[in-house]
Formats: C-alpha cells, sequence, structure tokens
C-alpha cells in the first residue's frame, strides 16, 4: 500500500464468501479512511447490494461500486491500476499454472498496488502477526514498506521469516544478511518484530504452513516470485495461494533502477 493510498479495491470471482467478503470490508473501513470500492463483475452481482447495506449499517461506510466485465484478474487489474488503487483485496480460487509458466505469479504482476488475496478456503481476520518471508532474492525486501504500512495500519507484530530450499554457505549468508534488514527495517519504522531462526534448506511452503499455524491471526506477507520450485516445476508462491488458510498479502517484484540491491 503506498503512503499516499487513500482508496482500496475490494473484487471477488464467483467462488467468493458473502460472509467473509463483508467482515473484510467492515474491518478495513474502520482502520482506513480513505474510499472503498467494490468491482462488480457478472459473477459477482447478485452479492453487491447486500455489501453496500452491510457496510453502511456497520461501519456507516458508502460503497462505491465499479461495473466491469471481461476476464476476472484481468479486469481486476486493469480497474485497479487505471483508477490508482493503494491496495486490491481479491477473494477467489487461485489461477493454476502448468510446467512452462502462468498461474498466480504473472496474475499478481499485473498490478501495480500490493494485493491482500484469500483463496476460497482462507477466513478472514485481522492481523495480530503478519508472517514476512524473505529468501535469498534481494527484491524480497521490496515488500518492507508496505509491511510496515499495514501492521501500522493494524497494530501487527511482524514475524520476520528468512528462508529458502538451498542450504549452501552462500544461501545461509543471504538470508542471515535480509533477514537482519527486515528487522532493522521494522525497527526503524515503530513496528513491533520479531526475527525467527534462517530457514536454508527447507520445503518451504510446509515451513511456512507450519509457522503461520503457530502464530495468533497471522497473514503471510511475499513478493510473488520465491525461491525454490516443487512438483512440475511449481513455485512456492502457487502453492501458497492455493493452500494457506489465512490472507496473503502480495507485492509484485518490480524492476528497480539507479538504486542498487533490491530497491527496499
Amino acid at each position: 500500500m503506498e503512503e499516499t493510498t487513500t482508496q482500496i479495491l475490494f473484487t471477488s470471482d464467483s467462488s467468493q464468501n458473502q460472509k467473509t467478503i463483508s467482515e473484510a470490508m467492515v474491518s478495513i473501513a474502520r482502520k482506513f479512511e480513505g474510499h472503498i470500492h467494490w468491482l462488480q463483475i457478472p459473477a459477482n452481482a447478485s452479492i453487491t447490494q447486500a455489501l453496500v447495506d452491510d457496510l453502511k449499517k456497520r461501519a456507516n461506510r458508502n460503497l462505491t461500486v465499479t461495473v466491469k466485465s471481461g476476464e476476472f484478474w484481468s479486469t481486476a487489474s486493469k480497474c485497479s491500476n487505471t483508477l490508482g488503487f493503494g491496495m486490491a483485496v481479491i477473494f477467489a480460487e487461485s489461477k493454476m499454472g502448468s510446467m512452462i509458466g502462468g498461474g498466480m505469479t504473472p496474475c499478481i504482476h499485473k498490478f501495480n498496488a500490493p494485493v491482500l488475496y484469500l483463496n476460497p478456503n482462507a477466513k478472514w481476520i485481522e492481523p495480530k502477526n503478519i508472517l514476512m518471508l524473505l529468501d535469498t532474492n534481494s527484491f524480497s525486501r521490496q515488500q518492507f514498506f508496505r509491511v510496515s504500512h499495514i501492521a501500522n495500519m493494524f497494530r501487527s507484530k511482524v514475524q520476520v521469516l528468512a528462508l529458502s530450499d538451498k542450504s549452501d554457505k552462500e544461501t545461509e549468508r543471504y538470508l542471515i544478511v535480509y533477514s537482519d534488514h527486515g528487522f532493522d527495517y521494522m525497527k526503524r519504522h515503530g513496528v513491533m518484530v520479531d526475527e525467527l531462526k534462517t530457514q536454508p534448506g527447507v520445503d518451504m511452503v510446509e515451513t511456512v504452513i507450519a509457522a503461520a499455524s503457530k502464530l495468533s491471526s497471522c497473514w503471510v506477507s511475499c513478493m510473488n516470485q520465491t525461491d525454490g520450485t516443487r512438483f512440475m516445476k511449481t513455485s512456492p508462491y502457487q502453492h501458497l495461494c492455493n493452500q494457506l488458510p489465512v490472507p496473503l498479502f502480495s507485492c509484485s517484484v518490480r524492476e528497480v533502477v539507479g538504486q542498487g540491491g533490491g530497491g527496499y
């Protein structure tokens, strides 16, 4: 979420849970003073008025509705980018990829703003903890600002977890360095933070799900590109989108020119 954020976009595909969407809208509306928008598409049109009424009743806030049609992810990202939203909250089935690519990584890459993603099995919770994932890619630090912004918004504690499926000495060195960067950044920006033990040479998906399950009211945060591949060359990020029972806060990797490092 950018520092100048004034608008948040919500939308869903046909797999939506109306109660979960309503809870998320009301929760965020109570924390956030900017405008709340709903992207209506044919698949979610039947619940639009109920969401408008519920937000007005429970949070005394108006819900602005924008009506579009087209392929779900392309329509959502185009709307978000064109209207300059600071964050998109998406309730949808995970888009599956193949051995040659696709899936959730390119879907999220189309968004200029960060995306809070909930698959159909994910429940809405206000985050007491945000499990921030780092790996050996320098760009994994690009999420620092946006995570700190969300953490301050919800008064969350950030749990820094640096991990990789690789276990060589160089990997271990990078994990320690980037983990320390994350811890120091959060401290400087007034965020409560813990630095978890780095985890080289692990199954990244299993490790993340296990770590998140031990934290109360936890969101997971990561970039849309991560270390590691699994069965059929599917990235850990894709598996997290498929499997996480909690919200996933995602930032798209951006090429940074002239700043060095990961541009954080």
